[in-house]
């Protein structure tokens, strides 16, 4: 009896960790409640390495629904140039290659990467601000991820980062248009 107990609320309380991942999430409504804005949590001065965010408008002339992950990589400063014969430019770059826990990989060789640098301008910052279509928010909604790449620099996400981040998907795959 103690042992299913014991069962019952380890499932309890794995249910309750999971809908507090959306009580985390970023809520922001504009003054006319026709732009909703949602994010995962983040402190701006040490960004997550995976975020999610989703918005969307209401307003019949202007309706748009946007869901995206930000996946971004912190790389040393000269990685994002290339030398060339009248000296260095920036590269061009592309591909995102995630790798689920259960091995599969979900891969996108279209996107472009966008290169910023850290405040002190010490480093490089590789973007993709990656727009989830239904296929992609299924993927990432049911699996966990292990690592990515962007352009070939791999990047391990923690488990507990990889569990949030499927939450969050999960959280705002199901948010309710008001």
């Amino acid at each position: 009896m103690r042992i299913l107990f014991l069962l019952i609320m380890v499932v309890v309380m794995q249910n309750a960790q999971a809908q507090d991942f959306c009580n985390l999430l970023k809520k922001e409504v504009s003054p006319d409640r026709t732009i909703y804005d949602y994010s995962s949590p983040f402190d701006p001065n040490d960004p997550p390495v995976v975020r999610v965010s989703r918005n969307y408008g209401t307003n019949p002339d202007y309706a748009t629904d946007n869901f995206f992950m930000i996946f971004e990589i912190t790389n040393p400063l000269e990685s994002i140039y290339k030398k060339t014969d009248t000296g260095e430019v920036e590269k061009d770059e592309q591909k995102l290659v995630v790798e689920f826990e259960d091995k599969s990989k979900y891969t996108d060789d279209s996107i472009k990467i966008t290169h910023d640098f850290t405040n002190d301008r010490t480093q490089a910052i590789r973007t993709i601000f990656y727009s989830l279509n239904e296929k992609a928010v299924k993927e990432f909604s049911n699996k966990k991820i292990v690592k990515f790449s962007l352009a070939g620099y791999e990047q391990a996400v923690p488990a507990d980062s990889a569990n949030a981040i499927m939450h969050y998907v999960q959280c705002l795959r199901d948010v309710k248009k008001d």
